[in-house]
């Protein structure tokens, strides 16, 4: 019952906003403009995020420390990608939730009546999570992950350290109130970039509505719908390129919401904290306006259209040599947000690698960088990584090395030595040719002179 009285009024009070939408939402798209100064806002911290390059766009007190209520969920859901990804569970693997999963969330707050020793499909869960923000679902998911909503949020805060977040600690899986449960539009918007890296969640939120029929402990189906009211199109909050995202609210934190949306080929991510009444769906819809209007996202570098070649060297017995030379090369294709009058010819690359580096090389260790850079200023970084491994020489290798060394030694000395007496050999055969060519060069001197004494003395004695 208190759900569903917790819902009507809500129905009221978005019923009751949506006389001034329309009314706030013209004013707003009349006085944005391409100075972002210009945007009018009444969100405390908000962030326009191009979702595939990770730029900033626009930022309004985009690193100060706010309640994130809900939108906490989005990092639970990531863990959760990311535990079934790296363990191969299916969606249709089971969770069994514990007493402290159902009985420790505040009374009050978003549930979908799970019972102790109930059993869902992760599908489920995650649903419950995505239309109906569900806290007991949440606790559900902490547990199957790291067993505990105490080690899940240690891990929520030691991720998304991982990820850049600067300024966020987390310390449960829901984001019900806690001074000590914090982040910021950035740190939110850096962690759905990455959870859109995940194609499953993708599917997910494809869906506004969903059924969990009945289960060993309910007999009645659940039927949960959307709350986030710019992927209802029979709201006047409805935004068409609005694919996703995730709504959040406490008394603390008012309105938070998190959505991304996609127009061609540029998707951006929308944060805003810190909201009253209906301001965050009209504060999202004018940024991202702004910046569909003002912006395109484009491929500016191709993975083989950088190669840099590094030489790989090792130091062995004193004496450095280079072991294989290998290529720097991007990990993956680089995408940029450039204004939309603009071209890829307009941005300059810098590279910056080292021509040398020392083994051992791992493949994808990072060897160099290339900036991007528009207008002057640099606008993406991406790192240039080695192509191939490069292990060090090992001690087994070293002595084979050695013992080939050897060995060659030994065979290239023992050629020596048989050339030197092939040599000498040649040079004896020569010298003993070279005395039987003179004494026959005498012999045959020899002859002829006494050929001519007796040709003389015949001849002498015919003239007697």
């Amino acid at each position: 019952m208190k759900y569903k009285f917790f819902s009507f009024v809500l129905a009221l009070c978005l019923l009751f906003s949506n006389t001034v939408f329309a009314t706030i939402s013209s004013e707003q798209t009349t006085q944005k403009s391409t100075q972002t100064d210009e945007l009018q806002l009444t969100a405390e911290a908000a962030i326009l995020m191009d979702a595939t390059s990770g730029q900033i766009l626009y930022e309004k007190n985009s690193d100060t420390k706010q309640y994130p209520a809900s939108i906490t969920k989005l990092m639970t859901i990531l863990l959760a990608l990311e535990k079934m990804e790296a363990e191969n569970i299916s969606l249709t693997d089971t969770i069994t939730f514990s007493h402290d999963a159902i009985y420790t969330i505040e009374p009050g707050s978003s549930h979908i009546a799970i019972q102790e020793g109930e059993t869902l499909t992760l599908q489920q869960v995650l649903y419950g999570i995505i239309l109906q923000s569900a806290n007991e679902c949440s606790n559900g998911i902490a547990e199957f992950v790291d067993g505990s909503t105490e080690s899940f949020a240690k891990h929520m805060t030691a991720r998304a350290k991982e990820l850049g977040c600067q300024n966020t600690n987390f310390v449960n899986a829901n984001g019900l109130f806690d001074k000590e449960h914090y982040t910021t539009a950035h740190d939110m918007a850096l962690i759905t970039k990455q959870l859109l890296t995940h194609d499953t969640y993708r599917k997910l939120v494809e869906k506004t509505y969903f059924e969990i029929p009945p289960t060993n402990k309910q007999s009645e189906t659940r039927y949960l719908h959307g709350q986030h009211q710019m992927l209802n199109n029979h709201s006047l909050y409805y935004y068409p390129e609005a694919k996703g995202g995730k709504t959040g609210f406490t008394n603390e934190a008012l309105n938070t919401l998190v959505t991304f949306a996609k127009k061609g080929d540029t998707e951006l991510i929308v944060v805003v904290l810190k909201c009253a009444g209906a301001q965050h769906y009209v504060d999202t819809k004018t940024l991202f306006d702004y910046g569909f209007e003002n912006y395109k996202t484009i491929k500016a570098v191709s993975r083989t259209d950088i190669k840099q070649n590094v030489a790989v060297t090792e130091t062995l017995q004193n004496k450095t040599s280079t072991k294989q030379t290998i290529s720097a090369i991007l990990e993956q294709d680089i995408y940029v947000a450039i204004p939309k009058q603009s071209s890829v010819a307009d941005i300059q690359q810098t590279i910056t690698c080292n021509d040398t580096v020392s083994v051992p090389i791992v493949k994808g260790d990072i060897l160099g960088t290339l900036t991007l850079t528009y207008d002057g200023k640099p606008i993406t970084h991406a790192n240039l990584v080695a192509s191939d491994d490069v292990a060090e020489t090992t001690k087994e290798e070293l002595a084979k090395m050695s013992a080939q060394k050897r060995s060659h030694m030994f065979k290239t000395i023992a050629l020596v030595v048989i050339g030197i007496l092939l040599l000498l050999l040649f040079a004896y055969f020569a010298y003993r040719y070279m005395l039987y060519q003179i004494q026959e060069r005498k012999r045959a001197k020899r002859k002829a002179a006494r050929k001519r004494r007796l040709q003389q003395a015949a001849y002498h004695e015919k003239q007697k």
